[in-house]
């Protein structure tokens, strides 16, 4: 057995210390500026036109962009976030990231809309993940899959899960009401681990399982995001294509997980994760919109 792996066990067993850890969490590039004779099919330029949308980022800890680096405050929002990296990249008028660490979609719901801008042409969107206890599963499930306690916070989380599209879309509703014409954009969530890797590295067994047990209650979540969003009119994102070969562990990982098990930012993008991987698709659809 090598030494990460004793590592990654010690750090798994005491992962309750991370309990407000989310589940789940974009590359691209940018079009060259366009010069003053390119106009738009409304007759400004494509960078006038951008200059036009107006933006603001709702959701959790990977709206945040908690782990990122240089956060600041209570909700532990980060400069390095995907929502300030894409308006900078676009030229929107980011009208702000209202994502905290920790929220629902109740949270949501009654701190975050109400501060919209009701001029908000997009509004983008991740959560989810503390509503079904991802951060629970990730605890009870990472030491050993095969657990009661594991088990147990999965049936919870397929509870939890049974009732987020109602919440869901009452959020929709709760973004259409506050911002009338917002185009909203629902952010899924990525693959924190890479399995095989960990395979390939002599990992016990019991983790390399527990590992996929996550990525797929990841999955689950995904789709239920992806539903709800369709059959309300909203956009999905999917972004562990993205972020495939990026998880824990890799050779250019952009989820962080080290050895202090009390950091906030545990199982949570990093910088080169919000710029190279949400931020890329998010700009994408904005684009696209």
């Amino acid at each position: 057995m090598t030494t990460n792996s004793w590592s990654l066990r010690g750090r798994a067993a005491r992962l309750g210390a991370v309990a407000a850890v989310s589940m789940g969490l974009v590359a691209g590039a940018v079009a060259a500026p366009a010069t003053a004779a390119s106009t738009s099919g409304n007759g400004k330029s494509p960078a006038a036109a951008a200059n036009s949308v107006k933006y603001t980022a709702l959701g959790d800890s990977f709206t945040a962009g908690s782990g990122a680096g240089n956060e600041a405050g209570l909700c532990r929002r980060s400069p390095q976030a995907y929502a300030p990296v894409d308006a900078a990249a676009l030229g929107v008028q980011l009208r702000g990231n209202l994502g905290c660490f920790g929220a629902t979609t109740a949270d949501v719901q009654a701190t975050q809309v109400p501060s919209m801008s009701p001029a908000t042409d997009v509004a983008t969107l991740t959560v989810g993940g503390n509503d079904v206890g991802s951060g629970l599963v990730t605890a009870a499930c990472l030491p050993d899959p095969a657990t009661v306690a594991c088990q147990s916070a999965l049936q919870a989380a397929e509870v939890s899960m049974a009732a987020l599209p109602g919440k869901l879309t009452a959020l929709f509703d709760s973004i259409r009401g506050q911002a009338k014409h917002a185009r909203i954009i629902v952010v899924g969530y990525p693959h924190l681990f890479e399995p095989a890797t960990m395979a390939a590295l002599g990992y016990p067994e019991s983790l390399v399982q527990a590992a996929n047990a996550v990525n797929t209650a990841t999955d689950r979540l995904n789709l239920v995001l992806a539903r709800t969003a369709d059959a309300d009119g909203a956009t999905f994102i999917d972004v562990t294509g993205t972020f495939a070969g990026h998880g824990y562990p890799s050779a250019a990982q952009w989820i962080n997980f080290g050895s202090d098990p009390t950091y906030f930012g545990n199982l949570h993008p990093n910088a080169l994760g919000q710029s190279l991987g949400y931020a890329a698709a998010v700009k994408n659809a904005i684009s696209a919109g």
